[in-house]
């Protein structure tokens, strides 16, 4: 899947489900990656999020700049 393509099925998406602040799984969910890739983005702080207890949150514009701007 292209950009353009991620783009599209995440606006799609947003518009019918999303709320601006993920859980982990949510973002795992649209992101296509597994437990472990997502825990060590948001370990390394290449995906920025906050940790509450023990669950993690991030932004819906923090997925879709990732989304955009990886290699």
């Amino acid at each position: 899947m292209d950009h353009s393509e991620y783009r599209e099925a995440l606006d799609v998406y947003k518009q019918e489900h999303l709320p601006v602040v993920l859980t982990a799984a949510e973002a795992m969910d649209i992101l296509g990656v597994g437990k472990n890739t997502m825990y060590r983005l948001l370990k390394s702080g290449e995906l920025p999020a906050v940790r509450i207890g023990h669950s993690w949150r991030l932004t819906l514009a923090a997925v879709e700049y990732y989304l955009c701007n990886r290699s």
